[in-house]
C-alpha cells in the first residue's frame, strides 16, 4: 500500500499518475483541509474536492479545481443579485459541496462524508481529511492577518509574508485512518504540493507528526520547486515568508526530519550533495507534469524509488 499525503495542485496531477499504476484499493490520500472555508452556507474543501475529482476523472485541468465542463449559472445569478462569492463553484461542484454540508449538519463526521461522496463519485481508492477537526490556515502578512484564500485568491500573493499559523492546530486530532495509513504503508510520499500551506498543516498535528518521524525510513518527497521558483501556486512567497530558500534545498530543510529520499528535477543536480547532507537520499527526474504520460512517467519514478514496481492496472 502507498500513502501520500496531498494539497490541492501539484500532488493531484502526481495521483493521476499514480492512480494508473496501482490498484485503488492500495492508495491512500492523507488530504490537506486548514484552506477549507465556508462560502454561501457550503461547507467547501478545496483539497479534498480536487482529489476526488481527479481520481473519479473529472477534475477541470486547466485550473485543478472544480468540475470539468460545469456551468456557473448559479454563481453568475447570485452575483447578478448582488452576492458576490469568495470563490467561483460550478453548478455541479456546488452539488458535492451541497452534499457535504447537509451531511455534516446531519452530524456526520467530515471523513465519513468524504468516504460516502468517493463512493458515489466512482473513487475507490482511500481518500482521508487529514483531520476531522476544524482548522484554518491563518497567514501574517503587512497588511494584517488574512486567511488562505483572502491572500492568494483575492489579494493574489501581494503582501509580503511574515509568518504562517494553523488556528485550531494545538487540540487537532488525525481523522480515523490517517495513521494506519502511515504506519501500514510500503511508503509515504509527501507531494510536490506547498510546504508551508497544503503539507505544513498536516505535519502540524502532533500524532501525524510522530507517525512520520517513526516511520522516516519510508518516506519520499517530491520536491514542488524547480530552480528557484514554484511550479504553481504561492509556494515561493510563503517559503520565503517564514525564512527559506525558495529551492529544492529549502523543500529539503523543512521535511529533514520525516524525510529519507527525495525526487528533485534534474536541473537542480547541483544541489543533490547538499541535500544528501541531511541524511535524504536524493535522486533525479523530470518534475515538471504537462500531460498524462508526464505525469505516469512521474509516477513510476516515485514507485520505484519506493522500491514498488507495478505494471498499468487501471485508468482513469
Amino acid at each position: 500500500m502507498l500513502a501520500v499525503l496531498s494539497g490541492g495542485t501539484g500532488t493531484p496531477k502526481l495521483l493521476q499518475g499514480i492512480a494508473r499504476l496501482l490498484e485503488p484499493e492500495d492508495l491512500s490520500i492523507i488530504v490537506n483541509t486548514a484552506e477549507d472555508v465556508e462560502v454561501s452556507g457550503l461547507h467547501v474543501a478545496p483539497d479534498l474536492d480536487t482529489v476526488m475529482y481527479t481520481l473519479a476523472g473529472i477534475v477541470n485541468e486547466e485550473t485543478w479545481y472544480g468540475i470539468r465542463g460545469d456551468t456557473f449559472t448559479c454563481h453568475e445569478l447570485l452575483r447578478r443579485l448582488g452576492e458576490r462569492e469568495l470563490l467561483r463553484i460550478g453548478d455541479r461542484d456546488r452539488a458535492v459541496k451541497l452534499r457535504r454540508t447537509l451531511l455534516l449538519k446531519r452530524g456526520k463526521a467530515l471523513s465519513d462524508v468524504t468516504k460516502e461522496l468517493c463512493t458515489s463519485l466512482g473513487v475507490r481508492a482511500n481518500v482521508i481529511p487529514m483531520s476531522d477537526d476544524q482548522l484554518q490556515t491563518r497567514i501574517e502578512t503587512e497588511a494584517g492577518t488574512l486567511s488562505f484564500h483572502k491572500f492568494w485568491v483575492v489579494r493574489r500573493a501581494a503582501d509580503k509574508v511574515k509568518g504562517v499559523s494553523f488556528e485550531g492546530i494545538e487540540n487537532a486530532k488525525p481523522a480515523p485512518g490517517v495513521l494506519d495509513a502511515i504506519h501500514k504503508s510500503r511508503a509515504v510520499v509527501i507531494g510536490p504540493s506547498n510546504p508551508v500551506t497544503s503539507i505544513g498543516p498536516i505535519m502540524a498535528i502532533e500524532e501525524i507528526k510522530v507517525a512520520l518521524l517513526r516511520n522516516r525510513e519510508k518516506v519520499i518527497v517530491v520536491s514542488p520547486i524547480v530552480g528557484d521558483a514554484a511550479v504553481s501556486g504561492p509556494a515561493g512567497e510563503l517559503m520565503r515568508g517564514i525564512g527559506y530558500k525558495v529551492s529544492p534545498l529549502g523543500v529539503a530543510r523543512i521535511y529533514r526530519e520525516v524525510a529519507s529520499a527525495m525526487l528533485i528535477d534534474r536541473k537542480d543536480e547541483k544541489l543533490a550533495e547538499r541535500i544528501e547532507r541531511f541524511g535524504i537520499r536524493v535522486a533525479l527526474a523530470d518534475l515538471l507534469m504537462p500531460d498524462t504520460p508526464s505525469r505516469v512517467r512521474l509516477a513510476r519514478e516515485v514507485l520505484s524509488l519506493a522500491g514498488i514496481r507495478r505494471g498499468v492496472v487501471s485508468s482513469i
